[in-house]
């Protein structure tokens, strides 16, 4: 997984070790039903090619819904586990979990996409969107609280990319 001729404890070394041991430490139930929070290969390629500055795969956390409108689903308020990937590239930042694209959008584009990014703790990931803003007959509120940490290190990227 490392750039050729490099290691993951070389200083130009730029990708956040992948957290091998959530993914690892799951059974097969586990993965079942969190999903094991792995970029497909073909997915991964492209944002090596975009230039991926961060990438965590396997991110243990929650996914929360609030006011969900959906066709065949209502609900005031649902959460679920979930192991999640997170990457950042120069162009893009992306969140996916249970082979559910979460985020997918251009690094200056998150306020116009109405997604707001935080770290309220030093290994916590907190992205909350609009369903909306990914399909218009869709309505509430998402909520990821991804357990990473590179929390800091995303949101003061992800800050430095969109100046």
């Amino acid at each position: 997984m490392c750039p050729t001729g490099t290691s993951p404890r070389h200083p130009l070394f730029t990708l956040a070790e992948p957290q091998a041991h959530y993914t690892a430490a799951m059974n097969a139930l586990q993965r079942l039903l969190f999903g094991t929070g792995r970029l497909p290969d073909d997915l991964r390629d492209t944002l090596r090619a975009e230039g991926l500055l961060i990438l965590v795969e396997g991110a243990p956390g929650s996914v929360t819904y609030r006011n969900l409108k959906t066709p065949g689903r209502r609900a005031n308020w649902k959460r679920n586990p979930t192991a999640a990937a997170i990457a950042l590239t120069d162009e893009r930042f992306l969140i996916t979990a249970r082979r559910f694209k979460h985020i997918d959008v251009p690094v200056r584009d998150l306020a116009r996409y109405d997604v707001r990014i935080s770290a309220p703790k030093p290994d916590q990931l907190l992205a909350e969107y609009d369903l909306s803003t990914t399909n218009p007959e869709w309505q509430g509120q998402v909520e990821l609280r991804l357990h990473t940490d590179q929390a800091p290190r995303i949101t003061r990227t992800l800050t430095q990319l969109q100046q």
